[in-house]
């Protein structure tokens, strides 16, 4: 009876955690508009596993990305820092080669990348095609084996441990030719400081994890920075084409970097207005305006400029969700129907230092 009794307890154990396992594999659409002609694929190019610092196996990366509703990613563990090697063999070509045969079958794009670095400069290595190569190299050896390789790279975390600057040894690096990108995120962290620089040196925007713990609880409520890649084939070659042209931007919770166009692209592709045509009357001056959000994307609008004769408030559009905004008809707006603009401020898209997203909201105004 005891013998039995252990059983039934040992199986009701584990049926809860096998149904708490079904329910953990549901997928976050997390839908982001494509741009025309272009595919907008949501990425993380910087994760860890036990085959260098990190704490979990590769197949793990692959099925968070899928049930956090990841495109593509990249493994890139330490070149020359591997904590587990009495248990685990450090060999860099494992990670990619264990996660490649569930990444396919779950539809995420797995980039090869490695991770190099010299005391507290860091870079990543994506496209590489032999992880090992890089094992014993001097960073800048290791980078120009990654030129060798076909490699894209990019500077690591630049305000890890201490504020970020163009710092000597990362500007002998960027005169050789042998930096491509910036993480302008990394984690939770934005660097401000590294944002004039993106334009300034034409380097591509990146926002990455840098995770080696499980993504969850650290990244709950589509709080894990992703860098979105505007390519025009999704596959491999369609990312290193655009991570080349400097086609990404940097998404962290409800804020968003990126070239003024790409932004705009997104709010295009996002947002709609339910009622483009309001029709007031004598006896009602006030009408709403309805936005209607299709994407995971935030939309916070602050209002720029309005017809003399027309007032309007702002408006904070929640990721799939909807917002009315209280439009107002002064006494000296014209009569019949007109065309107005109201001008917005997307004040958590940022185009550049010190410079947010500005969107027009056409409509017509019925005033009988």
């Amino acid at each position: 009876m005891i013998h039995f009794k252990r059983c039934f307890i040992l199986i009701t154990i584990l049926s809860c955690l096998l149904a708490q396992g079904v329910s953990a594999q549901q997928r976050d659409p997390l839908p982001v508009p494509d741009l025309p002609g272009l595919r907008t694929l949501k990425c993380d190019f910087h994760m860890h596993t036990v085959f260098s610092d990190g704490d979990v196996w590769p197949v793990t990366r692959v099925q968070e990305a899928w049930r956090e509703g990841l495109d593509a990613i990249s493994i890139t563990d330490h070149a020359g820092y591997n904590p587990h090697k009495d248990d685990v063999r450090p060999d860099l070509t494992r990670p990619h080669a264990i996660a490649a045969a569930l990444a396919a079958q779950l539809g995420i794009i797995l980039v090869p990348g490695v991770e190099v670095m010299k005391g507290d400069t860091h870079f990543n290595i994506l496209f590489v095609k032999d992880q090992n190569a890089f094992f014993g190299l001097d960073l800048p050896d290791a980078l120009r084996e990654a030129r060798k390789q076909g490699g894209f790279t990019f500077w690591n975390h630049p305000g890890w441990k201490q504020p970020a600057d163009w710092f000597p040894d990362v500007a002998a690096i960027y005169d050789q030719k042998l930096m491509d990108g910036v993480e302008l995120v990394n984690g939770h962290t934005y660097y401000p400081q590294a944002f004039p620089w993106i334009e300034a040196r034409k380097l591509t925007i990146l926002a990455n994890s840098d995770v080696h713990s499980p993504t969850y609880p650290s990244y709950t409520d589509r709080r894990r920075p992703l860098t979105l890649v505007f390519a025009r084939t999704a596959d491999l070659e369609g990312i290193r084409e655009a991570l080349i042209a400097r086609r990404t931007a940097a998404w962290m919770g409800g804020e968003v970097w990126g070239a003024e166009e790409l932004l705009r692209g997104l709010w295009q592709g996002s947002v709609a207005v339910e009622t483009p045509r309001l029709t007031f009357s004598p006896s009602q001056r006030q009408l709403s305006l309805r936005l209607v959000n299709r994407a995971a994307l935030p939309f916070q609008l602050r209002l720029r400029e309005a017809p003399k004769w027309l007032s309007a408030g702002g408006a904070d559009i929640k990721p799939e969700g909807a917002a009315a905004v209280t439009v107002r008809l002064a006494k000296e707006a014209p009569q019949g129907e007109s065309t107005a603009e109201l001008q917005y401020e997307v004040t958590n898209f940022h185009a550049a230092p010190g410079q947010n997203l500005v969107v027009r909201v056409p409509l017509r105004i019925v005033n009988p």
